[in-house]
């Protein structure tokens, strides 16, 4: 099984910013796919697993290291028949001995002539949000990535969440604080619903 690694930044996103985004981005991206999914997150140290389910498909993720704290890991994918996917999440509680995080996602991707990917999403936890992300084959290439992610984030005129930023936010929620999202998932569907399906 190949690993890709991927260097990935992450911005919050005012309402304002978001409309402002999605349309630099409708005008620049050289495709744009929406990707709505329900994502079960196990919390695990220092490491990132999740299943996402889709309409399209269900994947296991996996990523060696932690939201907020440092970027260029390797990821796995592995793709699970849809029919098995909650078994598959119910193996896993059953595994770690833990219940997943479940978060419906809002999601489009868009990916932009220099090939950087940029995930625009909105769940109740993070409010409006976007990842910047940039694949490589290899630690040499990492300078490189970082470069292509900082210059979009640069013309897209958002501020990069840093990892002290991403730590505060993840201990505060985590101690019971109020979810960056104004809007309920269901509230979210019939007010901006429509931005994140195909027409």
């Amino acid at each position: 099984m190949a690993s890709l690694f991927e260097y990935e930044e992450r911005a919050f996103l005012s309402e304002e910013d978001f409309s402002r985004v999605k349309d630099l981005l409708e005008k620049q991206s050289v495709s744009r796919a929406y990707d709505n999914k329900v994502s079960y997150f196990f919390v695990l140290l220092e490491q990132n697993l999740s299943i996402a389910k889709s309409e399209k498909k269900c994947v296991i993720k996996y990523k060696h290291g932690a939201v907020g704290v440092g970027n260029g890991f390797a990821e796995y994918e592995i793709p699970v028949d849809e029919q098995h996917c909650d078994q598959t999440v119910s193996m896993f509680s059953l595994l770690f001995g833990i219940k997943p995080q479940t978060s419906e996602q809002f999601r489009i991707n868009y990916i932009l002539p220099n090939k950087v990917e940029i995930a625009l999403k909105y769940t109740q936890t993070w409010g409006f949000h976007l990842e910047l992300e940039k694949t490589y084959s290899n630690e040499e290439n990492k300078p490189q990535a970082k470069k292509e992610v900082e210059e979009t984030a640069e013309l897209l005129q958002i501020h990069l969440i840093t990892d002290s930023e991403m730590k505060e936010f993840r201990d505060n929620f985590d101690a019971g604080g109020a979810p960056k999202g104004e809007y309920t998932s269901e509230q979210f569907r019939v007010k901006f619903g429509s931005l994140f399906t195909s027409k």
